[in-house]
């Protein structure tokens, strides 16, 4: 049998668990350093890619209340103060694009595949080979040794690092009695506002990613800012009240990593750890599901080196990192010509479904089992 420790209880890292929980070739054991917070509200995205591979784990018996199935999305452009068009994905069948709140998906796992039972709540400080080294100085040997500990890892190497966007997020969350279908995507001057429905209990969640100056260190990341309506009166936005009222809204620099890293001889990076990169494409908690599934099959399949999964992974996460800060570009264009022509082009896609799919392909369509 042999001894899997896994340092960080986020989505890679209990996916990867409850992928290979009931697998008895496979001793596992999870460190958190973090009591995991089950009643917080942060909503994540997941698309197609990451619904195929929660269906393995028996997603059909999530409590249906708690995510919501996302038909779309609503462009406007808010300098024009106007809507540019709706991007329908009433095409997606078996797989759908759902909203959730992280917290309920982590819950799920943790009930559903009992780790609570194998969730030892200290800190890793340091490792040594395949030695985890905790907080209080005691030692326990692993034969594979998985890091999720996210953006901010102190395991990695100190060559991988951090580094600062440019940007900054604000992020909240409001109770909407009449909860829209779509999530809607309000563009900006040096900014871009998403908002969409986390459930169907009422909850939505909201995002806004600004152009800041430069944040030297990670100190100022998940804190509470005020006046937050006089922020988007700054911004001109207007007409959207729940989300000026909001009091409780997080603020956090947005950093990305200098280069991907997936691990060292048995030791395996993934999710942030590995490739944290800037959120614009809502891929974070999707490519991170999408390594948890990819390390999970090269595992059991005895076909297991870390050069191997960063071939199998680094390439696709450069491509969608890609996309992503294209994006930014994108949303948040200041020149009304350089506008024009990005809303014809959306009004374009969006009108023609084939172009839609094409738009969308790249991340929807991936079928993971058939590249592996």
């Amino acid at each position: 049998m042999k001894r899997i420790g896994i340092i960080g209880a986020g989505i890679s890292g209990l996916v990867f668990a409850s992928l290979i929980r009931e697998n008895p070739n496979f001793e596992i054991t999870i460190f958190e350093k973090d009591q995991i917070q089950n009643n917080s509200i942060n909503g994540i995205q997941l698309s197609p890619n990451a619904m195929a591979i929660l269906d393995k784990l028996k997603f059909s018996n999530f409590n249906k209340d708690k995510f919501f199935n996302i038909r779309g999305i609503n462009f406007f452009d808010i300098c024009e103060n106007k809507k540019i068009s709706t991007m329908s994905f009433d095409y997606l069948n078996r797989n759908q694009y759902i909203s959730l709140n992280r917290s309920d998906l982590i819950n799920f796992l943790i009930n559903k595949f009992l780790l609570q039972e194998i969730i030892i709540n200290k800190c890793v400080k340091q490792i040594d080979n395949n030695k985890v080294i905790l907080e209080d100085q005691s030692e326990v040997s692993f034969d594979i040794l998985i890091v999720s500990d996210g953006i901010f890892s102190k395991i990695r190497p100190k060559n991988i690092k951090p580094i600062y966007s440019g940007y900054s997020a604000y992020r909240g969350f409001f109770k909407n009695s009449v909860q829209k279908e779509y999530i809607d995507l309000f563009l900006g001057k040096d900014f871009h506002l998403v908002c969409y429905p986390i459930d169907k209990l009422q909850n939505s969640s909201f995002t806004m990613v600004e152009k800041t100056s430069q944040i030297h260190n990670d100190s100022e990341y998940n804190f509470e800012i005020k006046n937050f309506k006089e922020k988007l009166k700054n911004f001109s936005i207007s007409n959207l009240e729940d989300i000026a009222n909001c009091t409780k809204v997080k603020m956090w620099p947005i950093f990305k990593l200098n280069k991907i890293f997936y691990g060292e001889k048995d030791m395996f990076f993934i999710g942030d750890s590995a490739h944290g990169f800037i959120p614009s494409r809502a891929q974070g908690a999707a490519q991170a599901i999408e390594d948890s599934y990819a390390l999970y099959k090269f595992i059991i399949a005895k076909n297991l080196s870390v050069k191997k999964f960063y071939d199998f992974r680094a390439s696709r996460i450069n491509k969608i990192k890609k996309k992503s800060e294209n994006n930014l570009v994108i949303f948040h264009m200041r020149f009304f010509l350089l506008r024009w022509i990005r809303n014809f082009i959306i009004k374009i896609i969006c009108f023609f479904k084939p172009l839609t799919k094409i738009f969308n392909s790249f991340i929807f369509d991936y079928k993971i089992d058939q590249k592996l």
